[in-house]
């Protein structure tokens, strides 16, 4: 699926490779060769995303930029994992993304390197080229040859990762069984009937269940919203962005997201309560009956226990997460833009599809 944003078109290189259900979208300009599997998402709306020769993006992997601020840059041969994410950052040239990791905004990462499975690098790192990484935060491993960078590259392309690549915990990844709905086509009577005209849920996501969503929410590419015989409740301002999943049923309980709420990209989530202005970071995975008071935030990539609770105003960090420390007053600031550049996002998306 390829969308305008606003006056924007993509442009792709010769030979694309680009799956039905997966979206690229905005001032986005490929070379030759681009390969998205299914749900992989390249989302250039406030940002350009500029693409080397011959890049990979497996299934559910995402591609975004930092609003206004930071495009993304991928060099030649670049190989993206199923469920990794690249935001706002540049690669050098063969770079690898194992499966479930992150590349952050205003990070580099030079040629020939390889970012192992479930490993995050850190907003504004620089990680030198011709080495392994692996982590949270991504630290350097070992030097790693040209021919392995190859054969690491080659696996996942295949559909078969190698073990450094291949992460350990990854929702079910489907097939091109089911394409994406004709745009602004109802989903599901019960999301039609609980969904105001603000709302914007994209194309490619699939949303089942009891999902009623407030004014000016928004679920975005890629994203498996399913509430089963359960409910989830997607409050006023708040977005779910691409290539999340957020699944719960009667049994484990309701998911329910207050006003305002920023799940990031390629998050886990079962139910749970989330208040208002509170945050889930990118690449997360938060267990059922977790608790986030107002304000509180999960770091990008932190893996968060069944029932925990995060105290209002409090960022919680690592695998398992724990209390890191207390939000500063600029944070504040800086999640409250992003929540208001999702409104934003939601009305241009509605002009269009």
């Amino acid at each position: 699926m390829k969308l305008p944003y606003l006056e924007f078109e993509s442009a792709l290189g010769e030979s694309a490779s680009v799956a039905a259900t997966a979206a690229v979208i905005g001032r986005m300009a490929a070379g030759s060769r681009l390969t998205l599997r299914a749900y992989a998402t390249v989302r250039a709306d406030g940002e350009h995303i500029r693409v080397g020769d011959d890049v990979y993006f497996g299934e559910h992997a995402t591609a975004h930029i930092v609003d206004s601020r930071v495009g993304t840059t991928l060099g030649h041969g670049v190989t993206v994992g199923r469920y990794g994410v690249v935001h706002g950052c540049t690669l050098g040239d063969r770079v690898v993304v194992g499966e479930g990791s992150a590349v952050m905004d205003d990070a580099s990462v030079g040629n020939d390197a390889v970012i192992a499975a479930d490993s995050i690098v850190s907003p504004g790192k620089a990680l030198a080229g011709g080495w392994l990484y692996q982590g949270v935060p991504a630290q350097p491993v070992r030097p790693i040859s040209r021919a392995e960078v190859a054969a690491i590259a080659h696996s996942i392309r295949d559909g078969d990762a190698q073990p450094l690549a291949r992460s350990s915990a990854l929702p079910p990844m489907p097939g091109e069984a089911s394409p994406p709905r004709v745009a602004n086509q109802a989903l599901h009577a019960s999301l039609s009937s609980a969904r105001p005209a603000t709302s914007y849920v994209a194309p490619t996501a699939r949303v089942t269940g009891e999902v009623p969503l407030g004014e000016h929410a928004g679920i975005y590419f890629g994203c498996v919203v399913n509430a089963h015989d359960g409910r989830i409740v997607i409050g006023a301002r708040s977005n779910v962005q691409d290539n999340s999943f957020l699944v719960t049923s009667r049994a484990r309980g309701d998911l329910v997201l207050g006003v305002g709420v920023t799940v990031g990209h390629n998050v886990q989530m079962g139910s749970g309560t989330f208040a208002d202005d509170c945050l889930v970071g990118m690449l997360s995975r938060v267990g059922d009956g977790v608790i986030v008071e107002e304000g509180g935030c999960i770091a990008a990539g932190a893996w968060v226990a069944v029932g925990t609770v995060v105290k209002a105003g409090w960022i919680w960090a690592g695998r398992p997460a724990r209390p890191f420390r207390e939000l500063r007053p600029e944070e504040r600031i800086e999640f409250a833009r992003g929540r208001d550049v999702y409104v934003e996002y939601g009305a241009a998306y509605r002009s269009v599809n």
